[in-house]
């Protein structure tokens, strides 16, 4: 069965990803979170100086994490971690700042679809380098 799964996946183009399919995902997914989270957080240039500071390196800390997935040997141990930080962001910034300051709405499922999506990319087959003919 799935042998026969990966001839449709082929055929309707869905297969393994070559090299530079997979750096595109990723390049492309990268980018564009990178500029969503940017326009989700709208709202929080509001916050003191120091405070956004610590929201900042927060969210820099789940980004890493979001891009060791596909950068570390241990991606399972990543994509776990990240899916927890992503999901529980908002709760992380209410403990860190007594519940002073609320992250807008929109970060938590901006975070989680990229983590969601760069484990899909990384899990996904990809084809294997040929060997150069000696």
């Amino acid at each position: 069965m799935p042998s026969k799964m990966m001839t449709i996946l082929d055929k309707i183009g869905l297969g393994q990803m070559s090299r530079g399919e997979y750096q595109a995902n990723l390049a492309g997914m990268n980018t564009f979170f990178g500029a969503v989270l940017g326009f989700v957080l709208t709202g929080t240039e509001n916050i003191e100086n120091w405070k956004f500071g610590i929201v900042l390196g927060m969210l820099a800390a789940i980004v890493i994490s979001i891009l060791f997935i596909s950068s570390s040997r241990r991606r399972i141990f990543y994509s776990v971690y990240a899916l927890v930080l992503a999901a529980t962001f908002p709760e992380l910034v209410d403990l860190v700042f007594d519940g002073h300051i609320l992250v807008p709405d929109k970060v938590r499922p901006t975070l989680l679809t990229w983590t969601l999506m760069t484990i899909l990319v990384e899990f996904w087959g990809r084809e294997k380098p040929e060997r150069p003919q000696a």
